[in-house]
């Protein structure tokens, strides 16, 4: 592997960087950067490439966050900079010398501030001063934007000096974004803010499984989940980032991975996040029962789809109904009026065959869909839990009418998509698909457990890979999403010594391998960008997979299992039913 574990659930290094380099997004309230990082014959290159999402660029669209790239470096020096290593901790650290002179760049972004810094701290170690040279102020970027002229610019407080003998010198420089009547302005101490930030998203949900490369992919994972939350003028969101997707929420994205994560944290800013997710779809739950858009977009003004209804009600319905019951809250009056209309969408959009009707998925036609499994299986799973949440409202005869619907529905999905694929007795994915497609596994999430064992047998044989999963037999595209569901499945399913094993594959690969430290979206396409909503995903294999969470009517059951080389998992500070909890799953 190209990285190690410095410390456990912190901390990864390598020094193993010739001839490579890979890219990372970083996120903060009001800026994104993705930083490529890499060694060409002993010096380190870098790439920076930086989002405003609040400053919106013409067309005002989903891609009209203003981006602008920094093609130079901040700081020249006198002597060839020269590689030593590179470190991750929330916090991108490079150190690297020239001359005599000993150099750290620390790459992060502003918490709450349309500023992205690069911190280079110099120790001049000989014995006569070095004249590195930078300027105060460079403007890298210019063009006229929605609501005034907008400028990127690179700014350092510090005035260009030689740095003496023995001197120890810290510049910051701030790559920010400005109206033409405002100015950058730089934080006093922004480190601190940046890593007490990431300290917090850590140690929610701390969890110690004993084996360092899960337990810190996880770790890692929280602070990418959390990070990528923009203060928008409707109120703070999540976003995916990736240098397309920001100031704006999908409904598979926010409302079915990451909110129900979130709502494990007890986080404040995750807390009021997930009130904006659900919340701004509120307005599309119209009288004549259309789908509800996929994406809600520019700050909340305004609304995106691409390939008709994805299923993305389900997704709505599936996501908020978690989100009530990991925090043990009844739903407000106006959740309670969203869960009703999503019941009722599905009523009305179920087939005379009993399945759930849409166009697409969440793949929104890259492969081939139309009514599918993957929809069906989230209007059951989002009516198992609308049925809890009726029953804590004590309507227990409407609770058992959602049950029966729910039950009609698994019939349904059996009879509809059942069958033999590929010589394995499992689901048809949609009528006429005869290969094993990965989101065969989400009735086995949802709890149907009659083809699991050989649904879960041919996604193993057919489509795992290099620690991550084909979306289907015989193509090469990978969606990390898809293999993390089937982690969930196979753990839920107590599949324990197989979900473990694929679950210390994948982390190994993601962490330590050549592009690290989190859950990426797709490849070929997008390059395997950093998208958040996979690291929220990553973060609930941990529970709804390893501690395997469930709820009832009572509140909660923990249905783990300890793999066989795992003796005890302990999680600390993990938010369940309105209060904080520690859980101790022993053998």
């Amino acid at each position: 592997m190209r990285w190690q574990i410095a410390e456990n659930k912190r901390r990864i290094v390598s020094e193993d960087f010739e001839g490579h380099s890979d890219k990372l997004e970083m996120s903060g309230e009001r800026v994104s950067g993705v930083i490529g990082y890499g060694v060409r014959e002993g010096e380190p290159f870098y790439t920076r490439q930086f989002v405003y999402p609040m400053f919106r660029i013409q067309p005002n669209n989903t891609h009209g966050s203003y981006q602008a790239e920094c093609r130079e470096a901040p700081i020249a020096f006198e002597e060839r900079e020269q590689f030593d290593r590179v470190e991750l901790d929330g916090v991108l650290s490079v150190y690297s010398h020239a001359g005599a002179l000993r150099i750290v760049r620390r790459f992060f972004p502003s918490v709450t501030r349309a500023v992205f810094y690069e911190q280079i701290e110099l120790e001049n170690t000989g014995a006569r001063a070095v004249s590195p040279k930078w300027e105060n102020c460079r403007r890298f970027d210019a063009r006229r934007a929605c609501e005034g002229n907008v400028y990127a610019e690179c700014v350092c407080r510090t005035p260009c000096r030689p740095v003496a003998a023995g001197e120890r010198l810290v510049l910051v420089f701030g790559y920010g974004a400005r109206f033409a009547n405002t100015a950058i302005a730089l934080e006093r101490d922004p480190l601190s803010a940046r890593r007490s930030r990431v300290l917090e998203l850590m140690s929610q949900c701390d969890m110690t499984t004993g084996n360092d490369v899960v337990d810190t992919m996880f770790a890692f994972a929280k602070v990418r989940a959390g990070e990528s939350l923009f203060r928008t003028g409707k109120g703070l969101i999540h976003s995916p980032g990736g240098l397309a997707y920001y100031a704006a929420i999908w409904c598979n994205d926010e409302c079915e991975y990451a909110a129900p994560w979130f709502a494990f944290t007890g986080d404040k800013q995750e807390a009021e996040a997930i009130g904006n997710i659900y919340g701004w779809f509120e307005p599309y739950m119209g009288d004549e029962y259309q789908s509800l858009p996929s994406s809600i977009i520019c700050e909340g003004r305004d609304n995106f789809g691409c390939a008709g209804d994805r299923g993305d009600v389900e997704m709505y319905f599936y996501g908020l109904t978690r989100v009530l019951l990991t925090r043990g809250q009844l739903p407000s009056a106006a959740q309670q009026r969203a869960l009703a209309w999503c019941a009722e969408f599905i009523r009305r959009n179920t087939t005379a065959e009993g399945v759930i009707f849409s166009d697409s998925d969440e793949l929104e036609n890259r492969i081939s869909s139309g009514v599918n499994l993957s929809t069906s299986s989230l209007a059951y799973g989002g009516l198992g839990n609308y049925a809890v949440l009726l029953e804590r409202m004590g309507r227990a005869d409407e609770a058992q009418d959602i049950l029966a619907m729910q039950s009609r529905l698994a019939d349904a999905i059996e009879r509809y998509f059942g069958g033999e694929v590929s010589g394995y007795s499992t689901y048809h994915y949609h009528k006429g698909c005869d290969v094993i497609r990965a989101w065969n596994c989400l009735p086995v999430y949802m709890g149907i457990g009659t083809r699991a064992k050989e649904t879960l047998g041919s996604i193993d044989d057919k489509l795992w890979t290099d620690g991550s999963c084909r979306t289907t037999e015989g193509e090469k595209i990978l969606w990390d999403r898809s293999a993390l569901y089937y982690l969930m499945s196979l753990l839920r399913a107590g599949e324990t010594e197989l979900g473990w094993k694929r679950l210390k594959e994948y982390c190994t690969a993601r962490l330590l391998g050549e592009h690290v430290p989190y859950a990426v979206e797709a490849y070929p396409e997008g390059g395997m960008r950093h998208l958040s909503g996979e690291s929220a995903l990553l973060c609930r294999v941990m529970t709804d997979g390893l501690c395997n969470i469930v709820f009832t009517k009572e509140g909660y059951r923990v249905g783990g299992r300890l793999p066989q080389e795992v003796d005890r998992i302990v999680v600390e500070n993990l938010f369940l039913n309105g209060k904080t909890e520690d859980l101790h799953v022993e053998r």
